[in-house]
């Protein structure tokens, strides 16, 4: 049995990428998942693979933008499943572009899928978690953040380190409640259509030059991203809340 057997896990922006990864491990351990994103159909072929390896999950087209369709997909979750344990804030969005060309409209938009998202997220797993008698909360963050700077990453590295003090501050209202929030800053994973390959062609950057950046010599592994998350959300975390946990092969530490 794996630690998040039973356990009821919400993981959002699951169409591909890092969630998508999450959501086939986890559900290979016997979770319960419920899933969205705002692209259904990317949604829908993730919760079928899931399904057909035996597994559960349901999937939701949901915007986290929208406070009210994340106050109904929380609900779904408790409604189908009688609870939430875990949830994954892995939802995001990120643009590339110097801070002196950018606009107000693409700002917007990073805050109100990345920081307001995010709140919306917060507020109803919180609730939903009490009412359970506690639960785990990972955010999922970045290197380029509140850690360190990327040229061309300047505002979505300003809703990441925005996504750290949230976590922060939840973490130390809810520690009473039973619940643990932390946020995981990772770097590049080698997952096949993660943001990072859009960045990298973005910037006209090669994949060797990329790994030369890492002391480690390599992106990450997905089994890797998956550990962490993993870690975060069982009960060996109990007594971690309120923490960034680093996943970069060094690249911060340089």
């Amino acid at each position: 049995m794996g630690v998040l057997t039973d356990k009821v896990v919400l993981v959002t922006g699951v169409a591909r990428g890092c969630g998508r990864v999450l959501a086939e491990a986890f559900s290979a351990e016997g979770a319960k998942l419920v899933g969205c994103d705002t692209d259904a159909e990317g949604g829908r072929a993730t919760a079928a693979a899931v399904q057909a390896g035996d597994g559960e999950m349901i999937f939701v087209e949901a915007d986290v933008a929208d406070d009210a369709a994340v106050r109904d997909l929380v609900a779904t979750a408790v409604r189908t499943y009688g609870g939430l344990d875990c949830a994954v804030n892995n939802a995001g969005t990120e643009t590339t572009g110097l801070i002196a060309d950018s606009t107000d409209s693409v700002f917007d938009e990073l805050i109100a899928v990345n920081l307001k998202g995010l709140l919306s997220c917060l507020r109803h797993e919180i609730t939903a978690m009490r009412v359970r008698g506690g639960g785990s909360i990972v955010n999922m963050s970045s290197v380029t953040s509140d850690i360190t700077a990327v040229p061309a990453n300047g505002l979505y590295a300003a809703t990441k380190g925005g996504v750290n003090a949230l976590t922060k501050a939840a973490a130390v209202e809810v520690a009473k409640d039973n619940i643990s929030v932390n946020s995981l800053a990772f770097a590049a994973i080698d997952i096949p259509g993660d943001m990072i390959w859009r960045f990298l062609d973005s910037q006209g950057i090669m994949a060797d030059q990329l790994t030369s950046m890492f002391p480690i010599g390599r992106m990450g592994r997905p089994e890797e991203l998956v550990a962490a998350v993993r870690y975060l959300c069982s009960d060996d975390a109990r007594y971690v809340t309120g923490t960034m946990l680093v996943l970069d092969g060094g690249y911060t530490a340089q």
